[in-house]
């Protein structure tokens, strides 16, 4: 405050003897890549300079390095396990009718997964975002692609859109997962499993049976591939930040309130249109309240979020090991319905308790925020220059 109170008082005498037709000062935004200076008998500018740091490309190695990182690598360790379980069986399930054929089928496209991910992984920088979306999306992939081949031909057949949905859900994953964090790539799973579960509930509830099972694979592979962009949405435009642990967390808030909202109709006997739609409506209101609550509170790490989901489901067995030993009946009723959520909803305070309360990374803003106050300054005395008033790092 001294130093800028010594620089204010030299600077205004200056701004005093500044010539009557002078023009006035500008205001300009300008990034830290351009720096301009402006020539001595121009006006003085006021620079918002803005940061966007961006690490440099990493150099390719092809020796020694690049093959321990490859052993490393967690992509190419998941894309082989789905070879052998998940590419490898759908492939020759499609081009052959079995025997040495299908052996051989096989055997060649599980071997061929883990040779494609290792090349993938050499020429491209696999991202956190990229990663998670390739451990969960194939398999997302592969029940779409399952659900529109059973819509399209209405036969029992599913190998060719398995293998087809798997693979075009990991080129998926590999496209989309380079412009999202890990908390966005979560939020594109939950996304696409809660906008499937919703359409074919409310489709179940209201017994719409227009075309029969087509339909309702139909309906239920639009909703999947319309809620994987809504949960990118969500991740990437909320004005807080969305991590993997968030995601987690949000999950085990959805399934306390189905479980809160069952407790209202498990006596007796609703129907299934009141019953499902109780449900869902729960549901909906457990992904409510968990983002108020838990998303926009802290920012939950994987292990944090994990610890959410295992304190909440700690807590449903305690209240319905409450609820029997009170007398409720060995079924599922409306006392162990209550009594479980009652108590995930504790196990899950009672975790949140533990790791403390922390704002949201995203509204730290005076930690990527500075202002130079000697700019301003020299601003005031309208001395001939670039100056950097504000500076806000990415």
């Amino acid at each position: 405050m001294r130093s800028f109170a010594l620089t204010l008082m030299l600077a205004l005498p200056l701004a005093a003897q500044s010539p009557a037709g002078q023009p006035k000062p500008r205001l300009e935004l300008a990034d830290s890549a351009r720096r301009v200076r402006a020539p001595a008998d121009t006006a003085p500018r006021v620079q918002a300079r803005v940061d966007v740091r961006q690490p440099p490309p990493p150099a390719r190695d092809t020796g020694v390095g690049a093959v321990r990182r490859l052993f490393h690598n967690s992509f190419v360790r998941k894309q082989a396990l789905y070879g052998l379980a998940l590419y490898g069986p759908s492939f020759a399930a499609t081009v052959a009718d079995g025997g040495v054929q299908y052996t051989a089928a096989y055997l060649v496209m599980a071997g061929g997964s883990f040779f494609a991910a290792a090349e993938i992984a050499r020429d491209m920088q696999i991202t956190d975002g990229m990663d998670v979306l390739s451990t969960h999306v194939p398999l997302q992939g592969a029940v779409i692609g399952a659900a529109l081949q059973y819509a399209m031909t209405g036969k029992n057949e599913y190998a060719p859109g398995i293998f087809l949905g798997s693979i075009l859900g990991t080129t998926g994953a590999l496209t989309l997962g380079r412009r999202l964090s890990t908390g966005g790539a979560m939020a594109v799973v939950l996304g696409a499993d809660a906008a499937a579960a919703l359409a074919m509930g409310t489709m179940y509830a209201f017994d719409a049976n227009y075309g029969g099972g087509r339909t309702r694979a139909a309906v239920g592979a639009g909703a999947g591939i319309a809620g994987m962009q809504l949960g990118a949405m969500y991740a990437m435009y909320a004005r807080y930040n969305v991590t993997e642990g968030d995601i987690y967390a949000l999950t085990t808030s959805s399934l306390i309130g189905m479980a809160g909202a069952s407790a209202f109709v498990a006596n007796g006997h609703p129907g299934h249109k009141v019953s499902t739609l109780t449900a869902l409506g729960g549901a909906l209101a457990g992904l409510a309240i968990g983002d108020r609550l838990l998303v926009r509170r802290i920012d939950h790490s994987p292990g944090e979020g994990m610890l959410t989901g295992m304190a909440g489901v700690a807590g449903a067995l305690m209240g319905g090991g409450v609820a029997v030993i009170a007398g409720a009946s060995g079924r599922f009723n409306a006392a162990t319905a209550g009594l479980g959520a009652a108590g995930a909803a504790g196990g899950v305070w009672l975790a949140e308790h533990w790791m403390g309360a922390r704002p949201d990374a995203g509204r730290r803003l005076a930690e990527r925020l500075s202002v130079t106050p000697q700019s301003l300054a020299f601003a005031a005395a309208r001395l001939p220059g670039t100056y950097s008033l504000v500076r806000f790092t990415f």
